[in-house]
């Protein structure tokens, strides 16, 4: 016997009359009560769960991917191996052009910014002897003052991984279609003409059942089980190094009281690594440097990672707690293909950089930022099947550019690495003893950590990557990684450019103009005289909201034609993703059908 939930709004329901419909508690703390369901398998036998997309990973990319489906009126599950969600701090940073898309979705980069370390403190990246030792040499972390709000409305924000998950769930909260199962690992996927089957087991039991849904999101993460099972590769090189995670508790402010940062490179000979400062008074973690042939993860006691932390900081810490320790390998691969049918990869499983640069967890919301969008276009009814093929299309360039320059970052840091300890290996404590008792003294230290500063100024990484698919009418040629100047972001009224943030005004009111765009369908920005354009938009079986300027909102510089090269009468199709589609200069004759036929190709629309 087959038994099915339908999983809608918050409900698994049944066929069986006897039984009342199983209401699921809200994802309060992201969890649902599967007992429920694996009790029924034991009475019953098979189960089938349906909903429209499954989601297999509950990491923050899987989180999100959920709630940008519920914000397109899809419902969704996710189904995660772990029980519970994980502590380890992670990922830090959330970039400007991630805080526009937490926006967008309703989950505000005010309250990210908040949540997370003060910029006072976490403004910083410093280059160390020991945490309390000789400095090297000190740079900007990012930009994270008001004076990049020319760019963005949102400076970038540190906080830890944990912290941005638990404001997540709080959103999700409000999103009645999303479920979370947790203990639960996918292990098979079988597809047909109309949907995906896939394969649940309970952890720690034979337990089995089956979820139908239209697609499968893979964000199970740098060792995706799914990717695998799919027989997709992964190129680039792996075990470039290996890493041990220590996060421990500890107040280190006394420490850091006169020279705070985010990021503490510390280069001792005997003892590099990296601290990593979540919150200068409580949470940290120390990046360790072993090599598993001779040392393996699991000599890693208690008492050895307390040595390792005290070693690092440069004095003993009576209060510290160990909360996790865990080894990880940097990698800098990019996966061969981006799904296989209806299944697509997101995030690490799609990707996996180097840590140096804090891009992992952005590049990931990115991709759920692009597929959703685009299922959610097929889903209901107003774009072809083909458009989903431009989501590998547009996504792994990017994923491309990022490992490259994550990858360029690594080789910086080695680079100063050799600065510091010298040419002769048999003489490098002696060299490194020399630049601590006087740095100013060797000019090629200065040298090499400037050539840091891109390392941490990333701007235009983050806010000028463009899309060049057929989901663009005129795309820009792929830029080649090595190409690509990292820091200096010039906006871009291009198409596949991201639509620039400028100040707008409406009813007295000042706000970026992003945030007049709504995230689930095309925007049409039109300039003060495009009434014919806005009256064509109107006529589209496709939903397009249009934005007047002039009349719906108020460019504060009043510089429609310098800043996009229009003409007043001209106007710009924006994509739900914000991602500018088409240039519409005067409008012909029948702007109506020029319009219909360059959204039927965006769309992949078929007679």
């Amino acid at each position: 016997m087959m038994l099915c939930f339908h999983l809608r709004l918050f409900c698994f329901s049944t066929a069986i009359p006897s039984w009342p419909p199983y209401r699921v508690s809200r994802l309060t703390k992201l969890e649902f009560e599967i007992n429920l369901i694996f009790e029924s398998i034991l009475i019953f036998g098979a189960v089938m769960l349906e909903t429209q997309i499954l989601i297999v990973g509950a990491g923050p990319v899987g989180q999100m991917a959920a709630l940008m489906l519920s914000k397109h009126g899809l419902s969704s599950l996710i189904v995660d191996r772990r029980f519970e969600r994980m502590t380890a701090p992670k990922a830090h940073a959330v970039n400007s052009r991630t805080l526009e898309i937490c926006e967008s979705f309703g989950l505000p980069a005010q309250s990210i910014r908040e949540t997370g370390a003060d910029p006072r403190e976490a403004g910083w990246v410093r280059f160390l002897s020991r945490l309390n030792g000789t400095e090297f040499g000190h740079l900007p972390y990012e930009r994270q003052q008001d004076d990049v709000k020319k760019y963005t409305p949102y400076p970038l924000s540190n906080i830890a991984q944990p912290d941005f998950e638990t404001l997540l769930a709080a959103t999700l909260e409000q999103c009645p279609d999303v479920g979370l199962l947790r203990g639960c690992e996918c292990t098979q996927v079988s597809q047909t003409d109309d949907g995906v089957v896939s394969d649940l087991t309970q952890r720690g039991s034979s337990t089995a059942l089956q979820v139908k849904s239209q697609y499968v999101l893979a964000a199970d993460g740098a060792g995706s089980r799914l990717r695998t099972a799919l027989g997709i590769a992964l190129e680039g090189p792996e075990d470039l190094q290996h890493h041990l995670m220590i996060h421990f508790e500890a107040d280190l402010r006394s420490l850091t009281a006169t020279r705070p940062g985010i990021l503490h490179f510390l280069f001792d000979p005997e003892n590099s690594g990296v601290l990593i400062a979540y919150d200068q008074g409580k949470t940290w973690v120390l990046m360790h440097v072993f090599d598993p042939t001779t040392t393996p993860a699991e000599s890693f006691d208690e008492t050895t990672c307390i040595e390792l932390v005290e070693n690092a900081v440069g004095v003993a810490l009576p209060d510290i707690k160990i909360r996790n320790v865990g080894p990880w390998s940097m990698c800098a691969q990019v996966a061969e293909r981006y799904g296989d049918g209806r299944v697509f990869l997101v995030g690490d499983a799609a990707h996996r950089y180097p840590p140096t640069g804090g891009l992992g967890l952005n590049a990931g919301i990115g991709d759920v930022q692009n597929i959703t969008w685009k299922i959610a276009a097929v889903e209901n009814g107003w774009a072809g099947p083909a458009l989903l093929d431009t989501y590998e299309t547009e996504r792994r360039p990017v994923a491309q550019i990022n490992c490259q320059q994550s990858l360029e970052n690594s080789g910086k840091i080695f680079k100063l690495l050799a600065a510091l300890y010298g040419p002769d290996p048999a003489k490098t404590k002696d060299h490194f003893n020399a630049i601590c008792a006087t740095p100013g003294a060797f000019p090629d230290l200065a040298v090499a950590v400037e050539a840091q500063r891109p390392h941490f100024d990333s701007l235009n990484l983050q806010l000028g990557y463009r899309y060049s698919s057929s989901a663009v009418i005129d795309p820009p040629p792929l830029q080649d990684p090595s190409d690509v100047d990292i820091s200096d972001y010039v906006p871009s009224y291009d198409t596949g450019a991201p639509l620039p943030h400028r100040w707008v005004s409406h009813d007295g009111v000042t706000r970026s103009l992003l945030s007049h765009l709504p995230c689930n369908t095309y925007s049409l920005i039109a300039g003060p005289d495009a009434n014919a354009w806005v009256r064509a938009a109107n006529t589209l079986d496709v939903p397009i909201a249009c934005f007047t300027e002039g009349r719906d909102f108020a460019d504060l510089a009043h510089e429609w034609t310098q800043l996009t090269g229009l003409p007043l009468d001209g106007a710009l199709l924006v994509r739900p993703d914000a991602h500018i589609a088409l240039r519409c200069d005067t409008p012909p004759a029948d702007a109506a059908a020029f319009l219909s036929d360059k959204v039927g190709r965006l769309l992949a629309q078929t007679d």
